[in-house]
């Protein structure tokens, strides 16, 4: 039991969370992706194969293509036929009312429809006419009338003359030319055309043939003609569908053993779609073996969410140790890497659409172009597992983010994001054209389409500013767009700083100087150093006047203080300045500054002397600051920018030397009081920033002429 509990206390939880980390997100990683196994041959139309003479190795359907399909369904579309319901009963109710109609006017004429022709009974001029319009109305109700051609004019075929439409007849189905079909205005003038070839061609006397012509004006004809052809939406539309489902996905078949193509044969549209059948069937066949495809993709995700764990542990271990931005990290890359898979599974849409450098320019935004590279590299690799031209994805999404990540600075102008996406466009558009060129050899066969899609995927790089936004709200961290909101001399607390410690605030500025000229020499963050410096100093807010460079009168409240009463308002102005920092919101990066910038050194007037009063005791803690030591190069630029702008205040003369000394004294003092050891500084950067710092000093308080009074 004592040796269980004994190994609980040495168990780092911290440490077993950051591990949890990434076992979760290669978990998460292995269970979206398709378990399907990977065919293992690599080719392009146009280009011989690299390999071995392939046999088929079972039997497989050839499958056709995609652009085959679409153009069948286009023909079906095409050629599908509307469907009708033809109405019976209107037919029968105009009939009849035209019957009524018209024995009705021949009543008020005062006409018979007959006439006694020796001992027969024959129809008159009038019962003949009737005839003819029954008859007309009965062909053109029998054929059918539609209300319009909307539905029998959509398209090419549609607008032959011999396009065939359906029509429903008391549950049976028979089809007839579109020409035989009429409208209501084309039923009317076909009726009155009969009316007036009958006119026109019966024998009559003169008095006669204007009497009938009289007769015929007084009736409408139209009032008997309506549709009687329903446009059947339902019908229409299921047996389109129907059609569409049954149009074969295949064109031929392979037989286990037969040839598919030799080594240094060219691949062409006939074995291109071949092989592709094959593909498709060897990776369903290969999902029988899905334990033995599920440890391939086991091991090699491990490996490379291994590798990105050692990376940050060896060699960004600022990086590492911050659970929150390894977190970020492993969030950016699992989630790209899942909809990837979603996107290739379902086939939501092209994989050229989905942003994929958008990873390499929130990485950039947040840390380093190195830590940006490999995990791009990464992620790259990663993705093109699951593509069907692994080699292609990984050179289209290699090379422009390498670009990108050598030329891009961090996002902090909106024109800068424009560039950005212009310059991904360019270089996607020149690889594809070249992968296109290289394969084929004949432009005709470049797919302009995919050069738009590309484009639409710069387009959405754009998106990285809310993104960046929403990720600092996420995770607390900081972009250069917020520092630079931050460093505004405007903003609330700055204004206040300025009001009311006035000498305080041009000493921030000053240090905000210094502090960005040396950490852009020297490599690191300019705008977090200048941020850091001009917010340092807060805490004397709290009390300006007991800090010198506020005291305009030459009183000095210290002079009724005693050393140590005087320190503890020193040094409490860095727990004061968080206290006041917390309230104004400012993000822990910069709160870090006020808690650093002294470290663990002493208030060195007051504890010196206090010491020569007292020189046996141990006093320490009394003149000690609460600390933390800086923990980057930019909180110890920091330090030695606050240190050396205030003592140089303090110089009786401004000269090369004197300068050289108050830098040399000053930064070797905090060197040997072991401020920097929890920094990434080097011996070599620091004495590259003492160098500027003595130049940048000789620059403020350069010697000046004499004017004569």
């Amino acid at each position: 039991m004592n040796n269980k509990n004994n190994w609980l206390a040495r168990v780092s939880w911290q440490e077993v969370w950051r591990v949890s980390l990434y076992v979760i997100a290669c978990v998460i990683v292995l269970y979206v992706i398709p378990k399907e196994g990977k065919f293992k041959y690599e080719y392009q139309k146009g280009s011989p194969w690299k390999h071995d003479n392939l046999i088929a190795p079972f039997d497989f359907a050839i499958y056709k293509s995609q652009a085959e399909i679409d153009a069948e369904r286009e023909t079906v579309r095409k050629e599908a036929k509307p469907y009708f319901r033809k109405d019976n009963q209107v037919q029968v109710t105009h009939l009849e009312k035209f019957t009524a109609d018209f024995n009705a006017l021949l009543a008020a004429s005062g006409e018979a429809d007959t006439v006694v022709v020796g001992k027969k009974v024959q129809p008159s001029v009038y019962g003949l006419l009737r005839n003819v319009i029954y008859k007309s109305l009965s062909d053109v109700y029998s054929n059918g009338i539609v209300e319009n051609e909307q539905f029998i004019s959509q398209g090419e075929e549609s607008a032959k003359d011999n396009f065939l439409v359906a029509i429903q007849n008391e549950g049976i189905t028979s089809q007839m030319p579109k020409s035989e079909l009429m409208t209501a205005k084309e039923a009317y003038i076909f009726v009155k055309n009969e009316i007036e070839k009958f006119i026109n061609s019966h024998p009559m006397y003169d008095g006669e043939h204007n009497v009938i012509v009289d007769f015929s004006n007084k009736l409408n004809s139209m009032q008997w003609i309506a549709p009687n052809l329903v446009f059947d939406e339902i019908t229409t539309e299921k047996v389109l569908n129907d059609n569409l489902e049954s149009i074969s996905l295949t064109r031929g078949f392979v037989q286990q053993g037969q040839r598919i193509i030799y080594q240094g044969e060219v691949v062409g549209e006939e074995e291109f779609s071949i092989l592709e059948s094959l593909r498709r069937d060897y990776e369903q066949h290969n999902s029988s073996g899905y334990s033995y495809v599920f440890l391939g993709q086991s091991i090699l995700y491990v490996m490379l969410f291994a590798l990105i764990f050692i990376f940050l542990r060896t060699f960004r271990r600022e990086i590492f140790y911050q659970t929150k931005y390894s977190a970020l990290i492993l969030s950016i890359i699992t989630f790209t890497i899942v909809m990837t898979s979603l996107v290739i599974r379902y086939n939501l849409m092209s994989i050229w659409l989905l942003p994929f450098l958008l990873l390499a320019i929130i990485i950039k935004t947040f840390f380093d172009t190195r830590t940006g590279m490999f995990l791009h590299i990464v992620a790259s690799v990663a993705v093109s597992f699951l593509m069907p031209n692994s080699f292609e994805y990984f050179t289209m999404q290699f090379i422009p983010g390498y670009i990108l990540l050598m030329s891009y600075e961090k996002l902090n102008r909106r024109s800068q994001a424009f560039l950005t996406s212009v310059i991904c466009f360019a270089m996607y558009a020149i690889i594809y054209v070249s992968f296109e060129l290289m394969y084929t050899g004949l432009p005709s066969e470049i797919n302009w389409k995919t050069l738009i899609v590309l484009g639409v995927n710069c387009v959405m790089l754009l998106m990285a500013y809310p993104l960046i936004y929403i990720f600092e709200k996420m995770f607390g961290l900081l972009s250069d767009v917020t520092l630079l909101e931050l460093a505004d001399s405007n903003r609330p607390l700055l204004r206040r700083l300025a009001e009311e410690a006035p000498g305080t605030f041009q000493h921030c500025m000053q240090v905000a100087n210094l502090a960005e000229a040396a950490i852009f020499k020297i490599g690191g963050n300019p705008h977090l150093a200048r941020t850091g410096a001009l917010y340092h100093d807060i805490g004397k807010l709290a009390a300006p006047m007991y800090f010198t460079e506020n005291q305009v009168s030459g009183i000095n409240p210290h002079d009724q203080l005693d050393y140590v009463k005087s320190a503890e308002i020193i040094i409490n102005h860095v727990i004061k300045g968080v206290a006041i920092a917390k309230e104004y919101n400012l993000p822990m990066q910069v709160i870090d500054f006020i808690k650093t910038h002294h470290g663990t050194s002493k208030a060195g007037y007051f504890y010196a002397m206090y010491k020569k009063e007292h020189p046996d005791e141990d006093c320490d803690k009394l003149f000690t600051y609460p600390g933390p030591r800086p923990i980057n190069k930019e909180m110890a630029v920091v330090m030695m920018s606050d240190s050396i702008e205030a003592a140089s205040r303090s110089l009786k003369k401004y000269d090369t030397e004197s300068i050289s000394n108050l830098v040399e004294n000053i930064v070797n003092a905090q060197i040997s009081n072991k401020q920097f050891d929890t920094t990434n500084l080097t011996f070599k950067d620091i004495d590259t920033v003492k160098s500027l710092l003595k130049e940048k000093l000789k620059n403020i308080y350069h010697a000046r002429i004499e004017y004569p009074k």
